[in-house]
């Protein structure tokens, strides 16, 4: 085992920091130099200002997710595919196995999922953990925000029949709040207040999270070796892809991804960040350092924080704990959005979030440089698709005006000579060229790194024909789809500054795009492309042609949508071979392949009509319902009485259902009401619905 202080760490985290922002700054002088000499006046009219103003950040955030590749490449070729010997894994993986467990808490925050992929991952993931040997250092907590009666009851019912069936009483819980403040921060924070000292550390799981016990028992371990980690975050990596878009995506991570997270890793050192998922965390630091308040500014940094992850994790590197981005831990998983719509869905949340962490990055005092650069590079990576829509549009002025023949030889009102514009074709080339190159040079090298020294990976992708079919395939679609995703982060940066109101819901994991949705989505892209398609051919032939892969993206952008959305597609491709991935093939570990042999019938317990007429008429479910319940005092007492009399008077069907389920929090009206029900006479709502009860159940 090799040790390395916190002076060597910062040290060598410096050197490589320095390295990589000198590369980036080279490459981004570079790319402005060749911008000032392609333009005609070289930068000195205000059009051509604000055009480079623009470049310039387009430029290097281009240029930096490329030295990030070549970053990774180097360390993966460096170390011989091993990692790099300064993580926490290559340090300790000598004594690892001989590193006794202590009780470790998993928490999976739910809100609105889709009750059975939710116990599918963890029923998947608790018998990877009871193969190891060691479920007996482990619980796991179902944490439940659903607000609605039919998914919260469905909820516990699937709990209590995975508690029945693998004996896992004591070991799996459930607990859904009544009021689900600040969300999912707000949800962890209620576990931890309940439960959180009982454990020195917890992992996180999203709804779709899949764990190997592999790498669960792997990140305690690596914890207690390393008592100044707070935090340790793997890679997960996407698998269960059936939608064209997803087995995209899926492909994408597995090709690409480790080089980039390689490279992160790398340059991050024990400064990572914390992505809120299938992350190991200290308890105690936590608790201690980083409670979330609401923020107090105006606008969109007033109320809760919505990308939290981040925030913590730079809260508790504050407090002198390390975050570790762990890459070399196998067996991490979760799931990817079915289309690009339910993506950008997604994206409009984490956008208004990003944009949060500019309060961070401006006032939070004693925060990491690598933390405020996190945040930075978060918050462009929504901002670079405003400043690219300016980019266009100011290069639609400057074409506009020397197609409307007002050439302008004093751009400077004070100079005495004029300055004649120049065009420089073969730099608009070399220009257009670097660029290309920085875009596509990652990509090729993940190709190269994969083929030429990753063989035994290579198997997992198929033959290397379908692999260069799928890559060639999947760098189409990747240009199609980005004036796409630009279009719709610029409308989500406008709605955030303006402070609309982001909609928190359950994330579609299973659902196809309608035609009528993507058209009403995409149609006013579809419009723009047309009128800007009109106004550059009206302008200038050439620049018209410049302009068509984007118009042409935009056009299509709902056919697209769609086309990707369907699964059939997925599922015949990948019969062909196409967008084959790891987890699909050879490759695939054990968790995965449990997760997708468990048997439906064991992850939907019996169901009747509805679950809210289920749990209070059935006799079992009554009784659990009333256990898990409370005795309800003072007020409430006297609310839930008036609706359990209003219940046995009109039927459970004459009350909204949602205001019919505030019963199920009282342990006496739930069992006053089931008693009336069997006693009920036929003609009775209570008799009629038993009978409905009856007749379903027979009906089976």
């Amino acid at each position: 085992m090799k040790t390395t202080t916190a002076d060597s760490f910062r040290s060598i985290a410096l050197i490589r920091r320095w390295i990589f922002t000198a590369f980036v700054m080279l490459q981004t002088a570079f790319g402005v130099w060749g911008m000032i000499l392609v333009l005609p006046y070289h930068g000195s009219t205000l059009i051509e200002k604000a055009i480079l103003i623009t470049f310039v950040p387009l430029y290097a955030f281009v240029a930096a997710g490329s030295w990030m590749a070549l970053f990774g490449f180097y360390i993966r070729r460096r170390f011989k595919g091993q990692g790099d010997a300064k993580s926490l894994l290559a340090r300790y993986s000598a004594i690892l196995p001989t590193v006794p467990l202590v009780k470790t808490a998993v928490a999976v925050p739910i809100y609105h999922e889709d009750v059975e992929r939710v116990f599918r991952g963890l029923r998947a993931s608790i018998e990877s953990v009871k193969a190891t040997g060691h479920l007996d250092a482990f619980e796991f907590f179902v944490l439940s925000d659903s607000r609605d009666p039919e998914v919260w009851l469905e909820e516990r019912a699937a709990w209590l029949a995975l508690c029945n069936e693998l004996d896992l009483h004591g070991i799996v819980h459930y607990r859904r709040r009544r009021v689900n403040l600040r969300a999912k921060t707000g949800n962890v924070s209620d576990f931890l207040r309940r439960w959180g000292r009982q454990f020195k550390y917890f992992i996180v799981f999203d709804a779709d999270s899949v764990m190997s016990g592999d790498a669960v028992v792997s990140l305690v371990r690596l914890m207690e070796c390393e008592p100044k980690a707070g935090m340790i975050q793997t890679v997960p990596r996407l698998f269960n892809a059936r939608s064209a878009f997803a087995r995209m995506q899926q492909f994408v991570t597995h090709l690409y991804g480790p080089l980039f997270s390689e490279g992160l890793a790398a340059l991050q050192l024990n400064e990572a960040v914390f992505w809120g998922h299938n992350a190991i965390i200290r308890t105690q630091a936590f608790m201690a350092h980083c409670g979330l308040k609401s923020m107090r500014g105006f606008g969109l940094w007033r109320g809760t924080v919505l990308s939290h992850d981040f925030v913590e994790a730079s809260f508790i590197r504050r407090a002198g704990y390390d975050v570790w981005l762990e890459t070399g831990i196998e067996g991490s998983f979760e799931e990817s959005p079915p289309s690009l719509d339910d993506e950008l869905i997604r994206d409009k949340r984490w956008s208004k979030g990003n944009l949060q962490h500019i309060s961070f990055i401006g006032f939070e005092k004693g925060l990491a440089t690598a933390h405020r650069m996190a945040f930075m590079n978060g918050i462009f990576a929504y901002l670079a698709s405003p400043v690219w829509f300016l980019f266009l549009l100011f290069s639609t002025i400057e074409v506009a005006q020397f197609a409307a023949g007002d050439i302008n030889y004093f751009p400077d009102a004070h100079s005495l000579y004029p300055n004649w514009p120049q065009w420089h074709p073969q730099w608009a080339i070399v220009l257009v060229t670097s660029t290309l190159v920085t875009l596509f040079l990652p990509k090729l090298l993940a190709l190269f790194d994969l083929i030429v020294f990753d063989r035994k990976r290579l198997q997992g992708f198929g033959s290397v024909p379908r692999l260069l079919q799928g890559f060639l395939l999947e760098n189409l679609f990747s240009i199609l789809l980005a004036p796409i995703r630009m279009l719709a982060h610029s409308a989500y940066v406008v709605q955030a500054i303006f402070n609309v109101t982001v909609r928190w819901a359950g994330q579609n994991r299973s659902s196809e795009i309608a035609w009528l949705q993507a058209l009403v989505r995409h149609a006013p892209g579809m419009i723009l492309a047309v009128l800007w398609s009109g106004i550059a051919l009206s302008l200038n032939a050439n620049f018209f042609y410049w302009t068509i892969p984007i118009s042409l993206s935009l056009l299509l952008a709902a056919p697209i949508t769609v086309w990707l959305s369907r699964f059939s597609l997925g599922d015949r491709w990948r019969a062909q071979g196409i967008w084959c991935t790891p987890p699909e093939r050879a490759l695939a570990d054990q968790v995965l392949i449990d997760f997708a042999n468990i048997p439906d019938a064991q992850l939907k317990p019996e169901k009747a009509p509805d679950w809210l007429s289920w749990t209070l008429l059935n006799p079992i479910e009554a009784r659990i319902a009333a256990a898990l319940a409370t005795n309800r005092q003072g007020a409430a007492k006297r609310a839930s009485t008036a609706l359990g009399d209003l219940l046995l008077a009109q039927g459970i069907q004459a009350v909204p259902k949602r205001q019919a389920a505030r019963v199920l929090d009282d342990a006496e009206a739930i069992l006053r009401l089931h008693q009336h029900a069997w006693m009920a006479p036929p003609d009775d709502p209570w008799g009629r619905q038993v009978d409905q009860l009856t007749r379903a159940i027979c009906s089976k």
